[in-house]
């Protein structure tokens, strides 16, 4: 007799009482699911929108390209800030714009966590499933740092749920669907294929869903996604597949014999750290010592098996990247790997719904997410004064950018086309000008004259020509002053730009914080537009 994950859904709990989830019916898990990521979703936009008064590295990456709406840069496609620069469109640029995005997506991951696990689990495990993963560090933490690995994760998840569906029902829509989302997901972040490598693994090796092969549906998603992601593969042609290339230029390759072991384990340990406080929601319904189930129906093995793929081909293939190529792996690269992993522990153990573990589970999640709160709240806010020093997100953006308005509107009439320099420095200021002028900016670092910049918006000769401001960041170490006392800027921007005038006042700015550290102090030079009569 053959089976749909369907069979399983058990929904005919009926207790007297709602007290500790005994009345968890559908619509009571749909209320309760959406209410709870309702508010965890709005703390973590709240919360860094009120403790951190500047963005990180990542957001001011992706805030400065955004504005440019190109394909891609050398070192990632972009639909992240696409993503971001319609948040900002929507939200008239509000500060939280890049934390509502990053939530955003962390509800579409965890509303496919959830409608897959009640396909498959009863109600009351679907939740404990889901929210189990409400402290994972992506979510929490690392969300506030909205990149490339957010939207992966939420079309990562997505896309895993839409391929099941169409495993369940083959229904075209759901191959289309699965198509859109795999297809967007390559732009977002390479990796996607790791996905696409384990769906057609499970395609071939799992007979159940061999037979798919023979209808029209897989072909469906593999032309949808080809189509999607085309103009990427153009754009890297162009430009001599400078994304690979960058790549390969992060030097995380080690020589030492000793690290085809290491790497492996490492990359390993640090996945798993980011998954205890997960784990420990999950104990009250799979108790300390996990036992696996004795017997399942044929499609909760086939649910258990599709997430082991979707799951464990991934894992396996980075820990053999890592330890064959001897390459140090960051963390971030599993950041899509985990969200259903709670659901695949449940369909895998022994779990026990009663709803008095039921309600332990959720008093763990309530005991987690203040645990993350006070972390996040150290860091944000206490860490300068702990390691007397500021973090990224204490940069005094906003100042920065009032001056750099004053300095350029008291001397031209026309507003300012360009900053360069600092890429840190002038990506803070650039932002919170009035009119958002276009950065140019290069990566790793690199400063030769010869060095192509980053973006496709910009070179060298625009900014000669149309003008600008050349920022930069002076250490109070820095001696380079010319005979009238000017700090000289440094060669690559005298090289690039020699048209720049250096000019006499330098910024000082103090960090958003109230400890007692050093202010930052930035050069300013400015390149007359042309054409234009200097403001007495």
């Amino acid at each position: 007799m053959d089976h749909s994950p369907a069979d399983i859904i058990n929904r005919t709990d009926a207790p007297e009482t709602r007290d500790n989830f005994k009345d968890m019916s559908g619509w009571t898990a749909t209320g309760l699911f959406f209410t709870v990521t309702f508010f965890f979703t709005a703390l973590w936009v709240i919360l860094p929108t009120v403790f951190q008064p500047a963005y990180r590295p990542d957001i001011i990456e992706l805030q400065l390209i955004g504005k440019e709406w190109v394909l891609a840069t050398r070192k990632h496609p972009m639909l992240p800030a696409w993503m971001l620069e319609s948040i900002n469109f929507l939200t008239n640029r509000a500060f939280a714009a890049p934390f509502l995005a990053s939530q955003l997506c962390t509800f579409l991951t965890l509303w496919s966590v959830w409608a897959f696990g009640r396909k498959v689990l009863s109600e009351r495990l679907a939740l404990i499933g889901t929210f189990a993963m409400l402290p994972y560090w992506f979510f929490t933490i690392e969300s506030v740092k909205f990149n490339q690995n957010i939207p992966l994760i939420a079309l990562w998840s997505l896309s895993i749920l839409l391929v099941y569906r169409a495993f369940q029902a083959n229904k075209l829509r759901f191959w289309i669907g699965a198509g859109l989302t795999l297809g967007l997901a390559f732009h977002s972040k390479y990796s996607a294929a790791f996905l696409v490598i384990a769906i057609l693994s499970c395609m071939t090796f799992r007979p159940e869903w061999r037979k798919y092969w023979k209808t029209p549906g897989p072909y469906v998603t593999t032309l949808i996604a080809f189509l999607i992601f085309l103009p990427h593969l153009i754009w890297m042609s162009r430009e001599g597949f400078s994304t690979v290339t960058y790549t390969h230029s992060l030097k995380h390759f080690d020589s030492h014999l000793l690290g085809h072991l290491l790497h492996p384990v490492i990359f390993l340990f640090r996945e798993a750290g980011y998954l205890v406080l997960s784990l420990l929601i999950l104990v009250p319904a799979l108790g300390w010592r996990w036992k696996r189930k004795r017997s399942q129906a044929p499609a909760e093995k086939e649910s258990e098996r599709y997430l082991f793929y979707c799951i464990g081909v991934p894992l396996g293939l980075h820990l053999l990247i890592a330890g064959i190529a001897n390459v140090k792996l960051l963390a971030d690269y599993g950041a899509a790997f985990w969200p259903f992993l709670g659901i695949y522990l449940l369909l895998r153990f022994q779990a026990d719904d009663r709803p008095a573990n039921c309600f332990r589970a959720f008093r763990a999640v309530l005991f987690v997410e203040l645990l993350m709160i006070c972390v996040f709240f150290v860091q944000s806010t206490l860490s300068p004064y702990l390691v007397g020093g500021p973090r990224r997100f204490h940069f005094p953006m906003t100042q920065l950018g009032t001056e750099c308005d004053r300095i350029w509107s008291s001397r031209f009439p026309t507003p300012c086309p360009y900053l360069s320099g600092d890429w840190w420095v002038a990506g803070n200021a650039a932002y919170a000008m009035k009119e958002r002028p276009s950065v140019l900016f290069y990566y790793n670092g690199i400063y030769d004259p010869k060095t192509k910049p980053t973006g496709t918006w910009a070179e060298d000769a625009d900014v000669n020509e149309r003008g600008g401001m050349l920022l930069w960041p002076i250490s109070e170490q820095d001696g380079t002053l010319d005979g009238s006392g000017l700090h000289v800027p440094p060669s690559y921007l005298a090289l690039r730009f020699p048209r720049a005038e250096v000019l006499p006042e330098t910024l000082t700015l103090r960090y958003r914080t109230g400890a007692d550290i050093p202010p930052v102090r930035v050069g300013v030079a400015v390149i007359p537009p042309p054409k234009t009569e200097t403001k007495n």
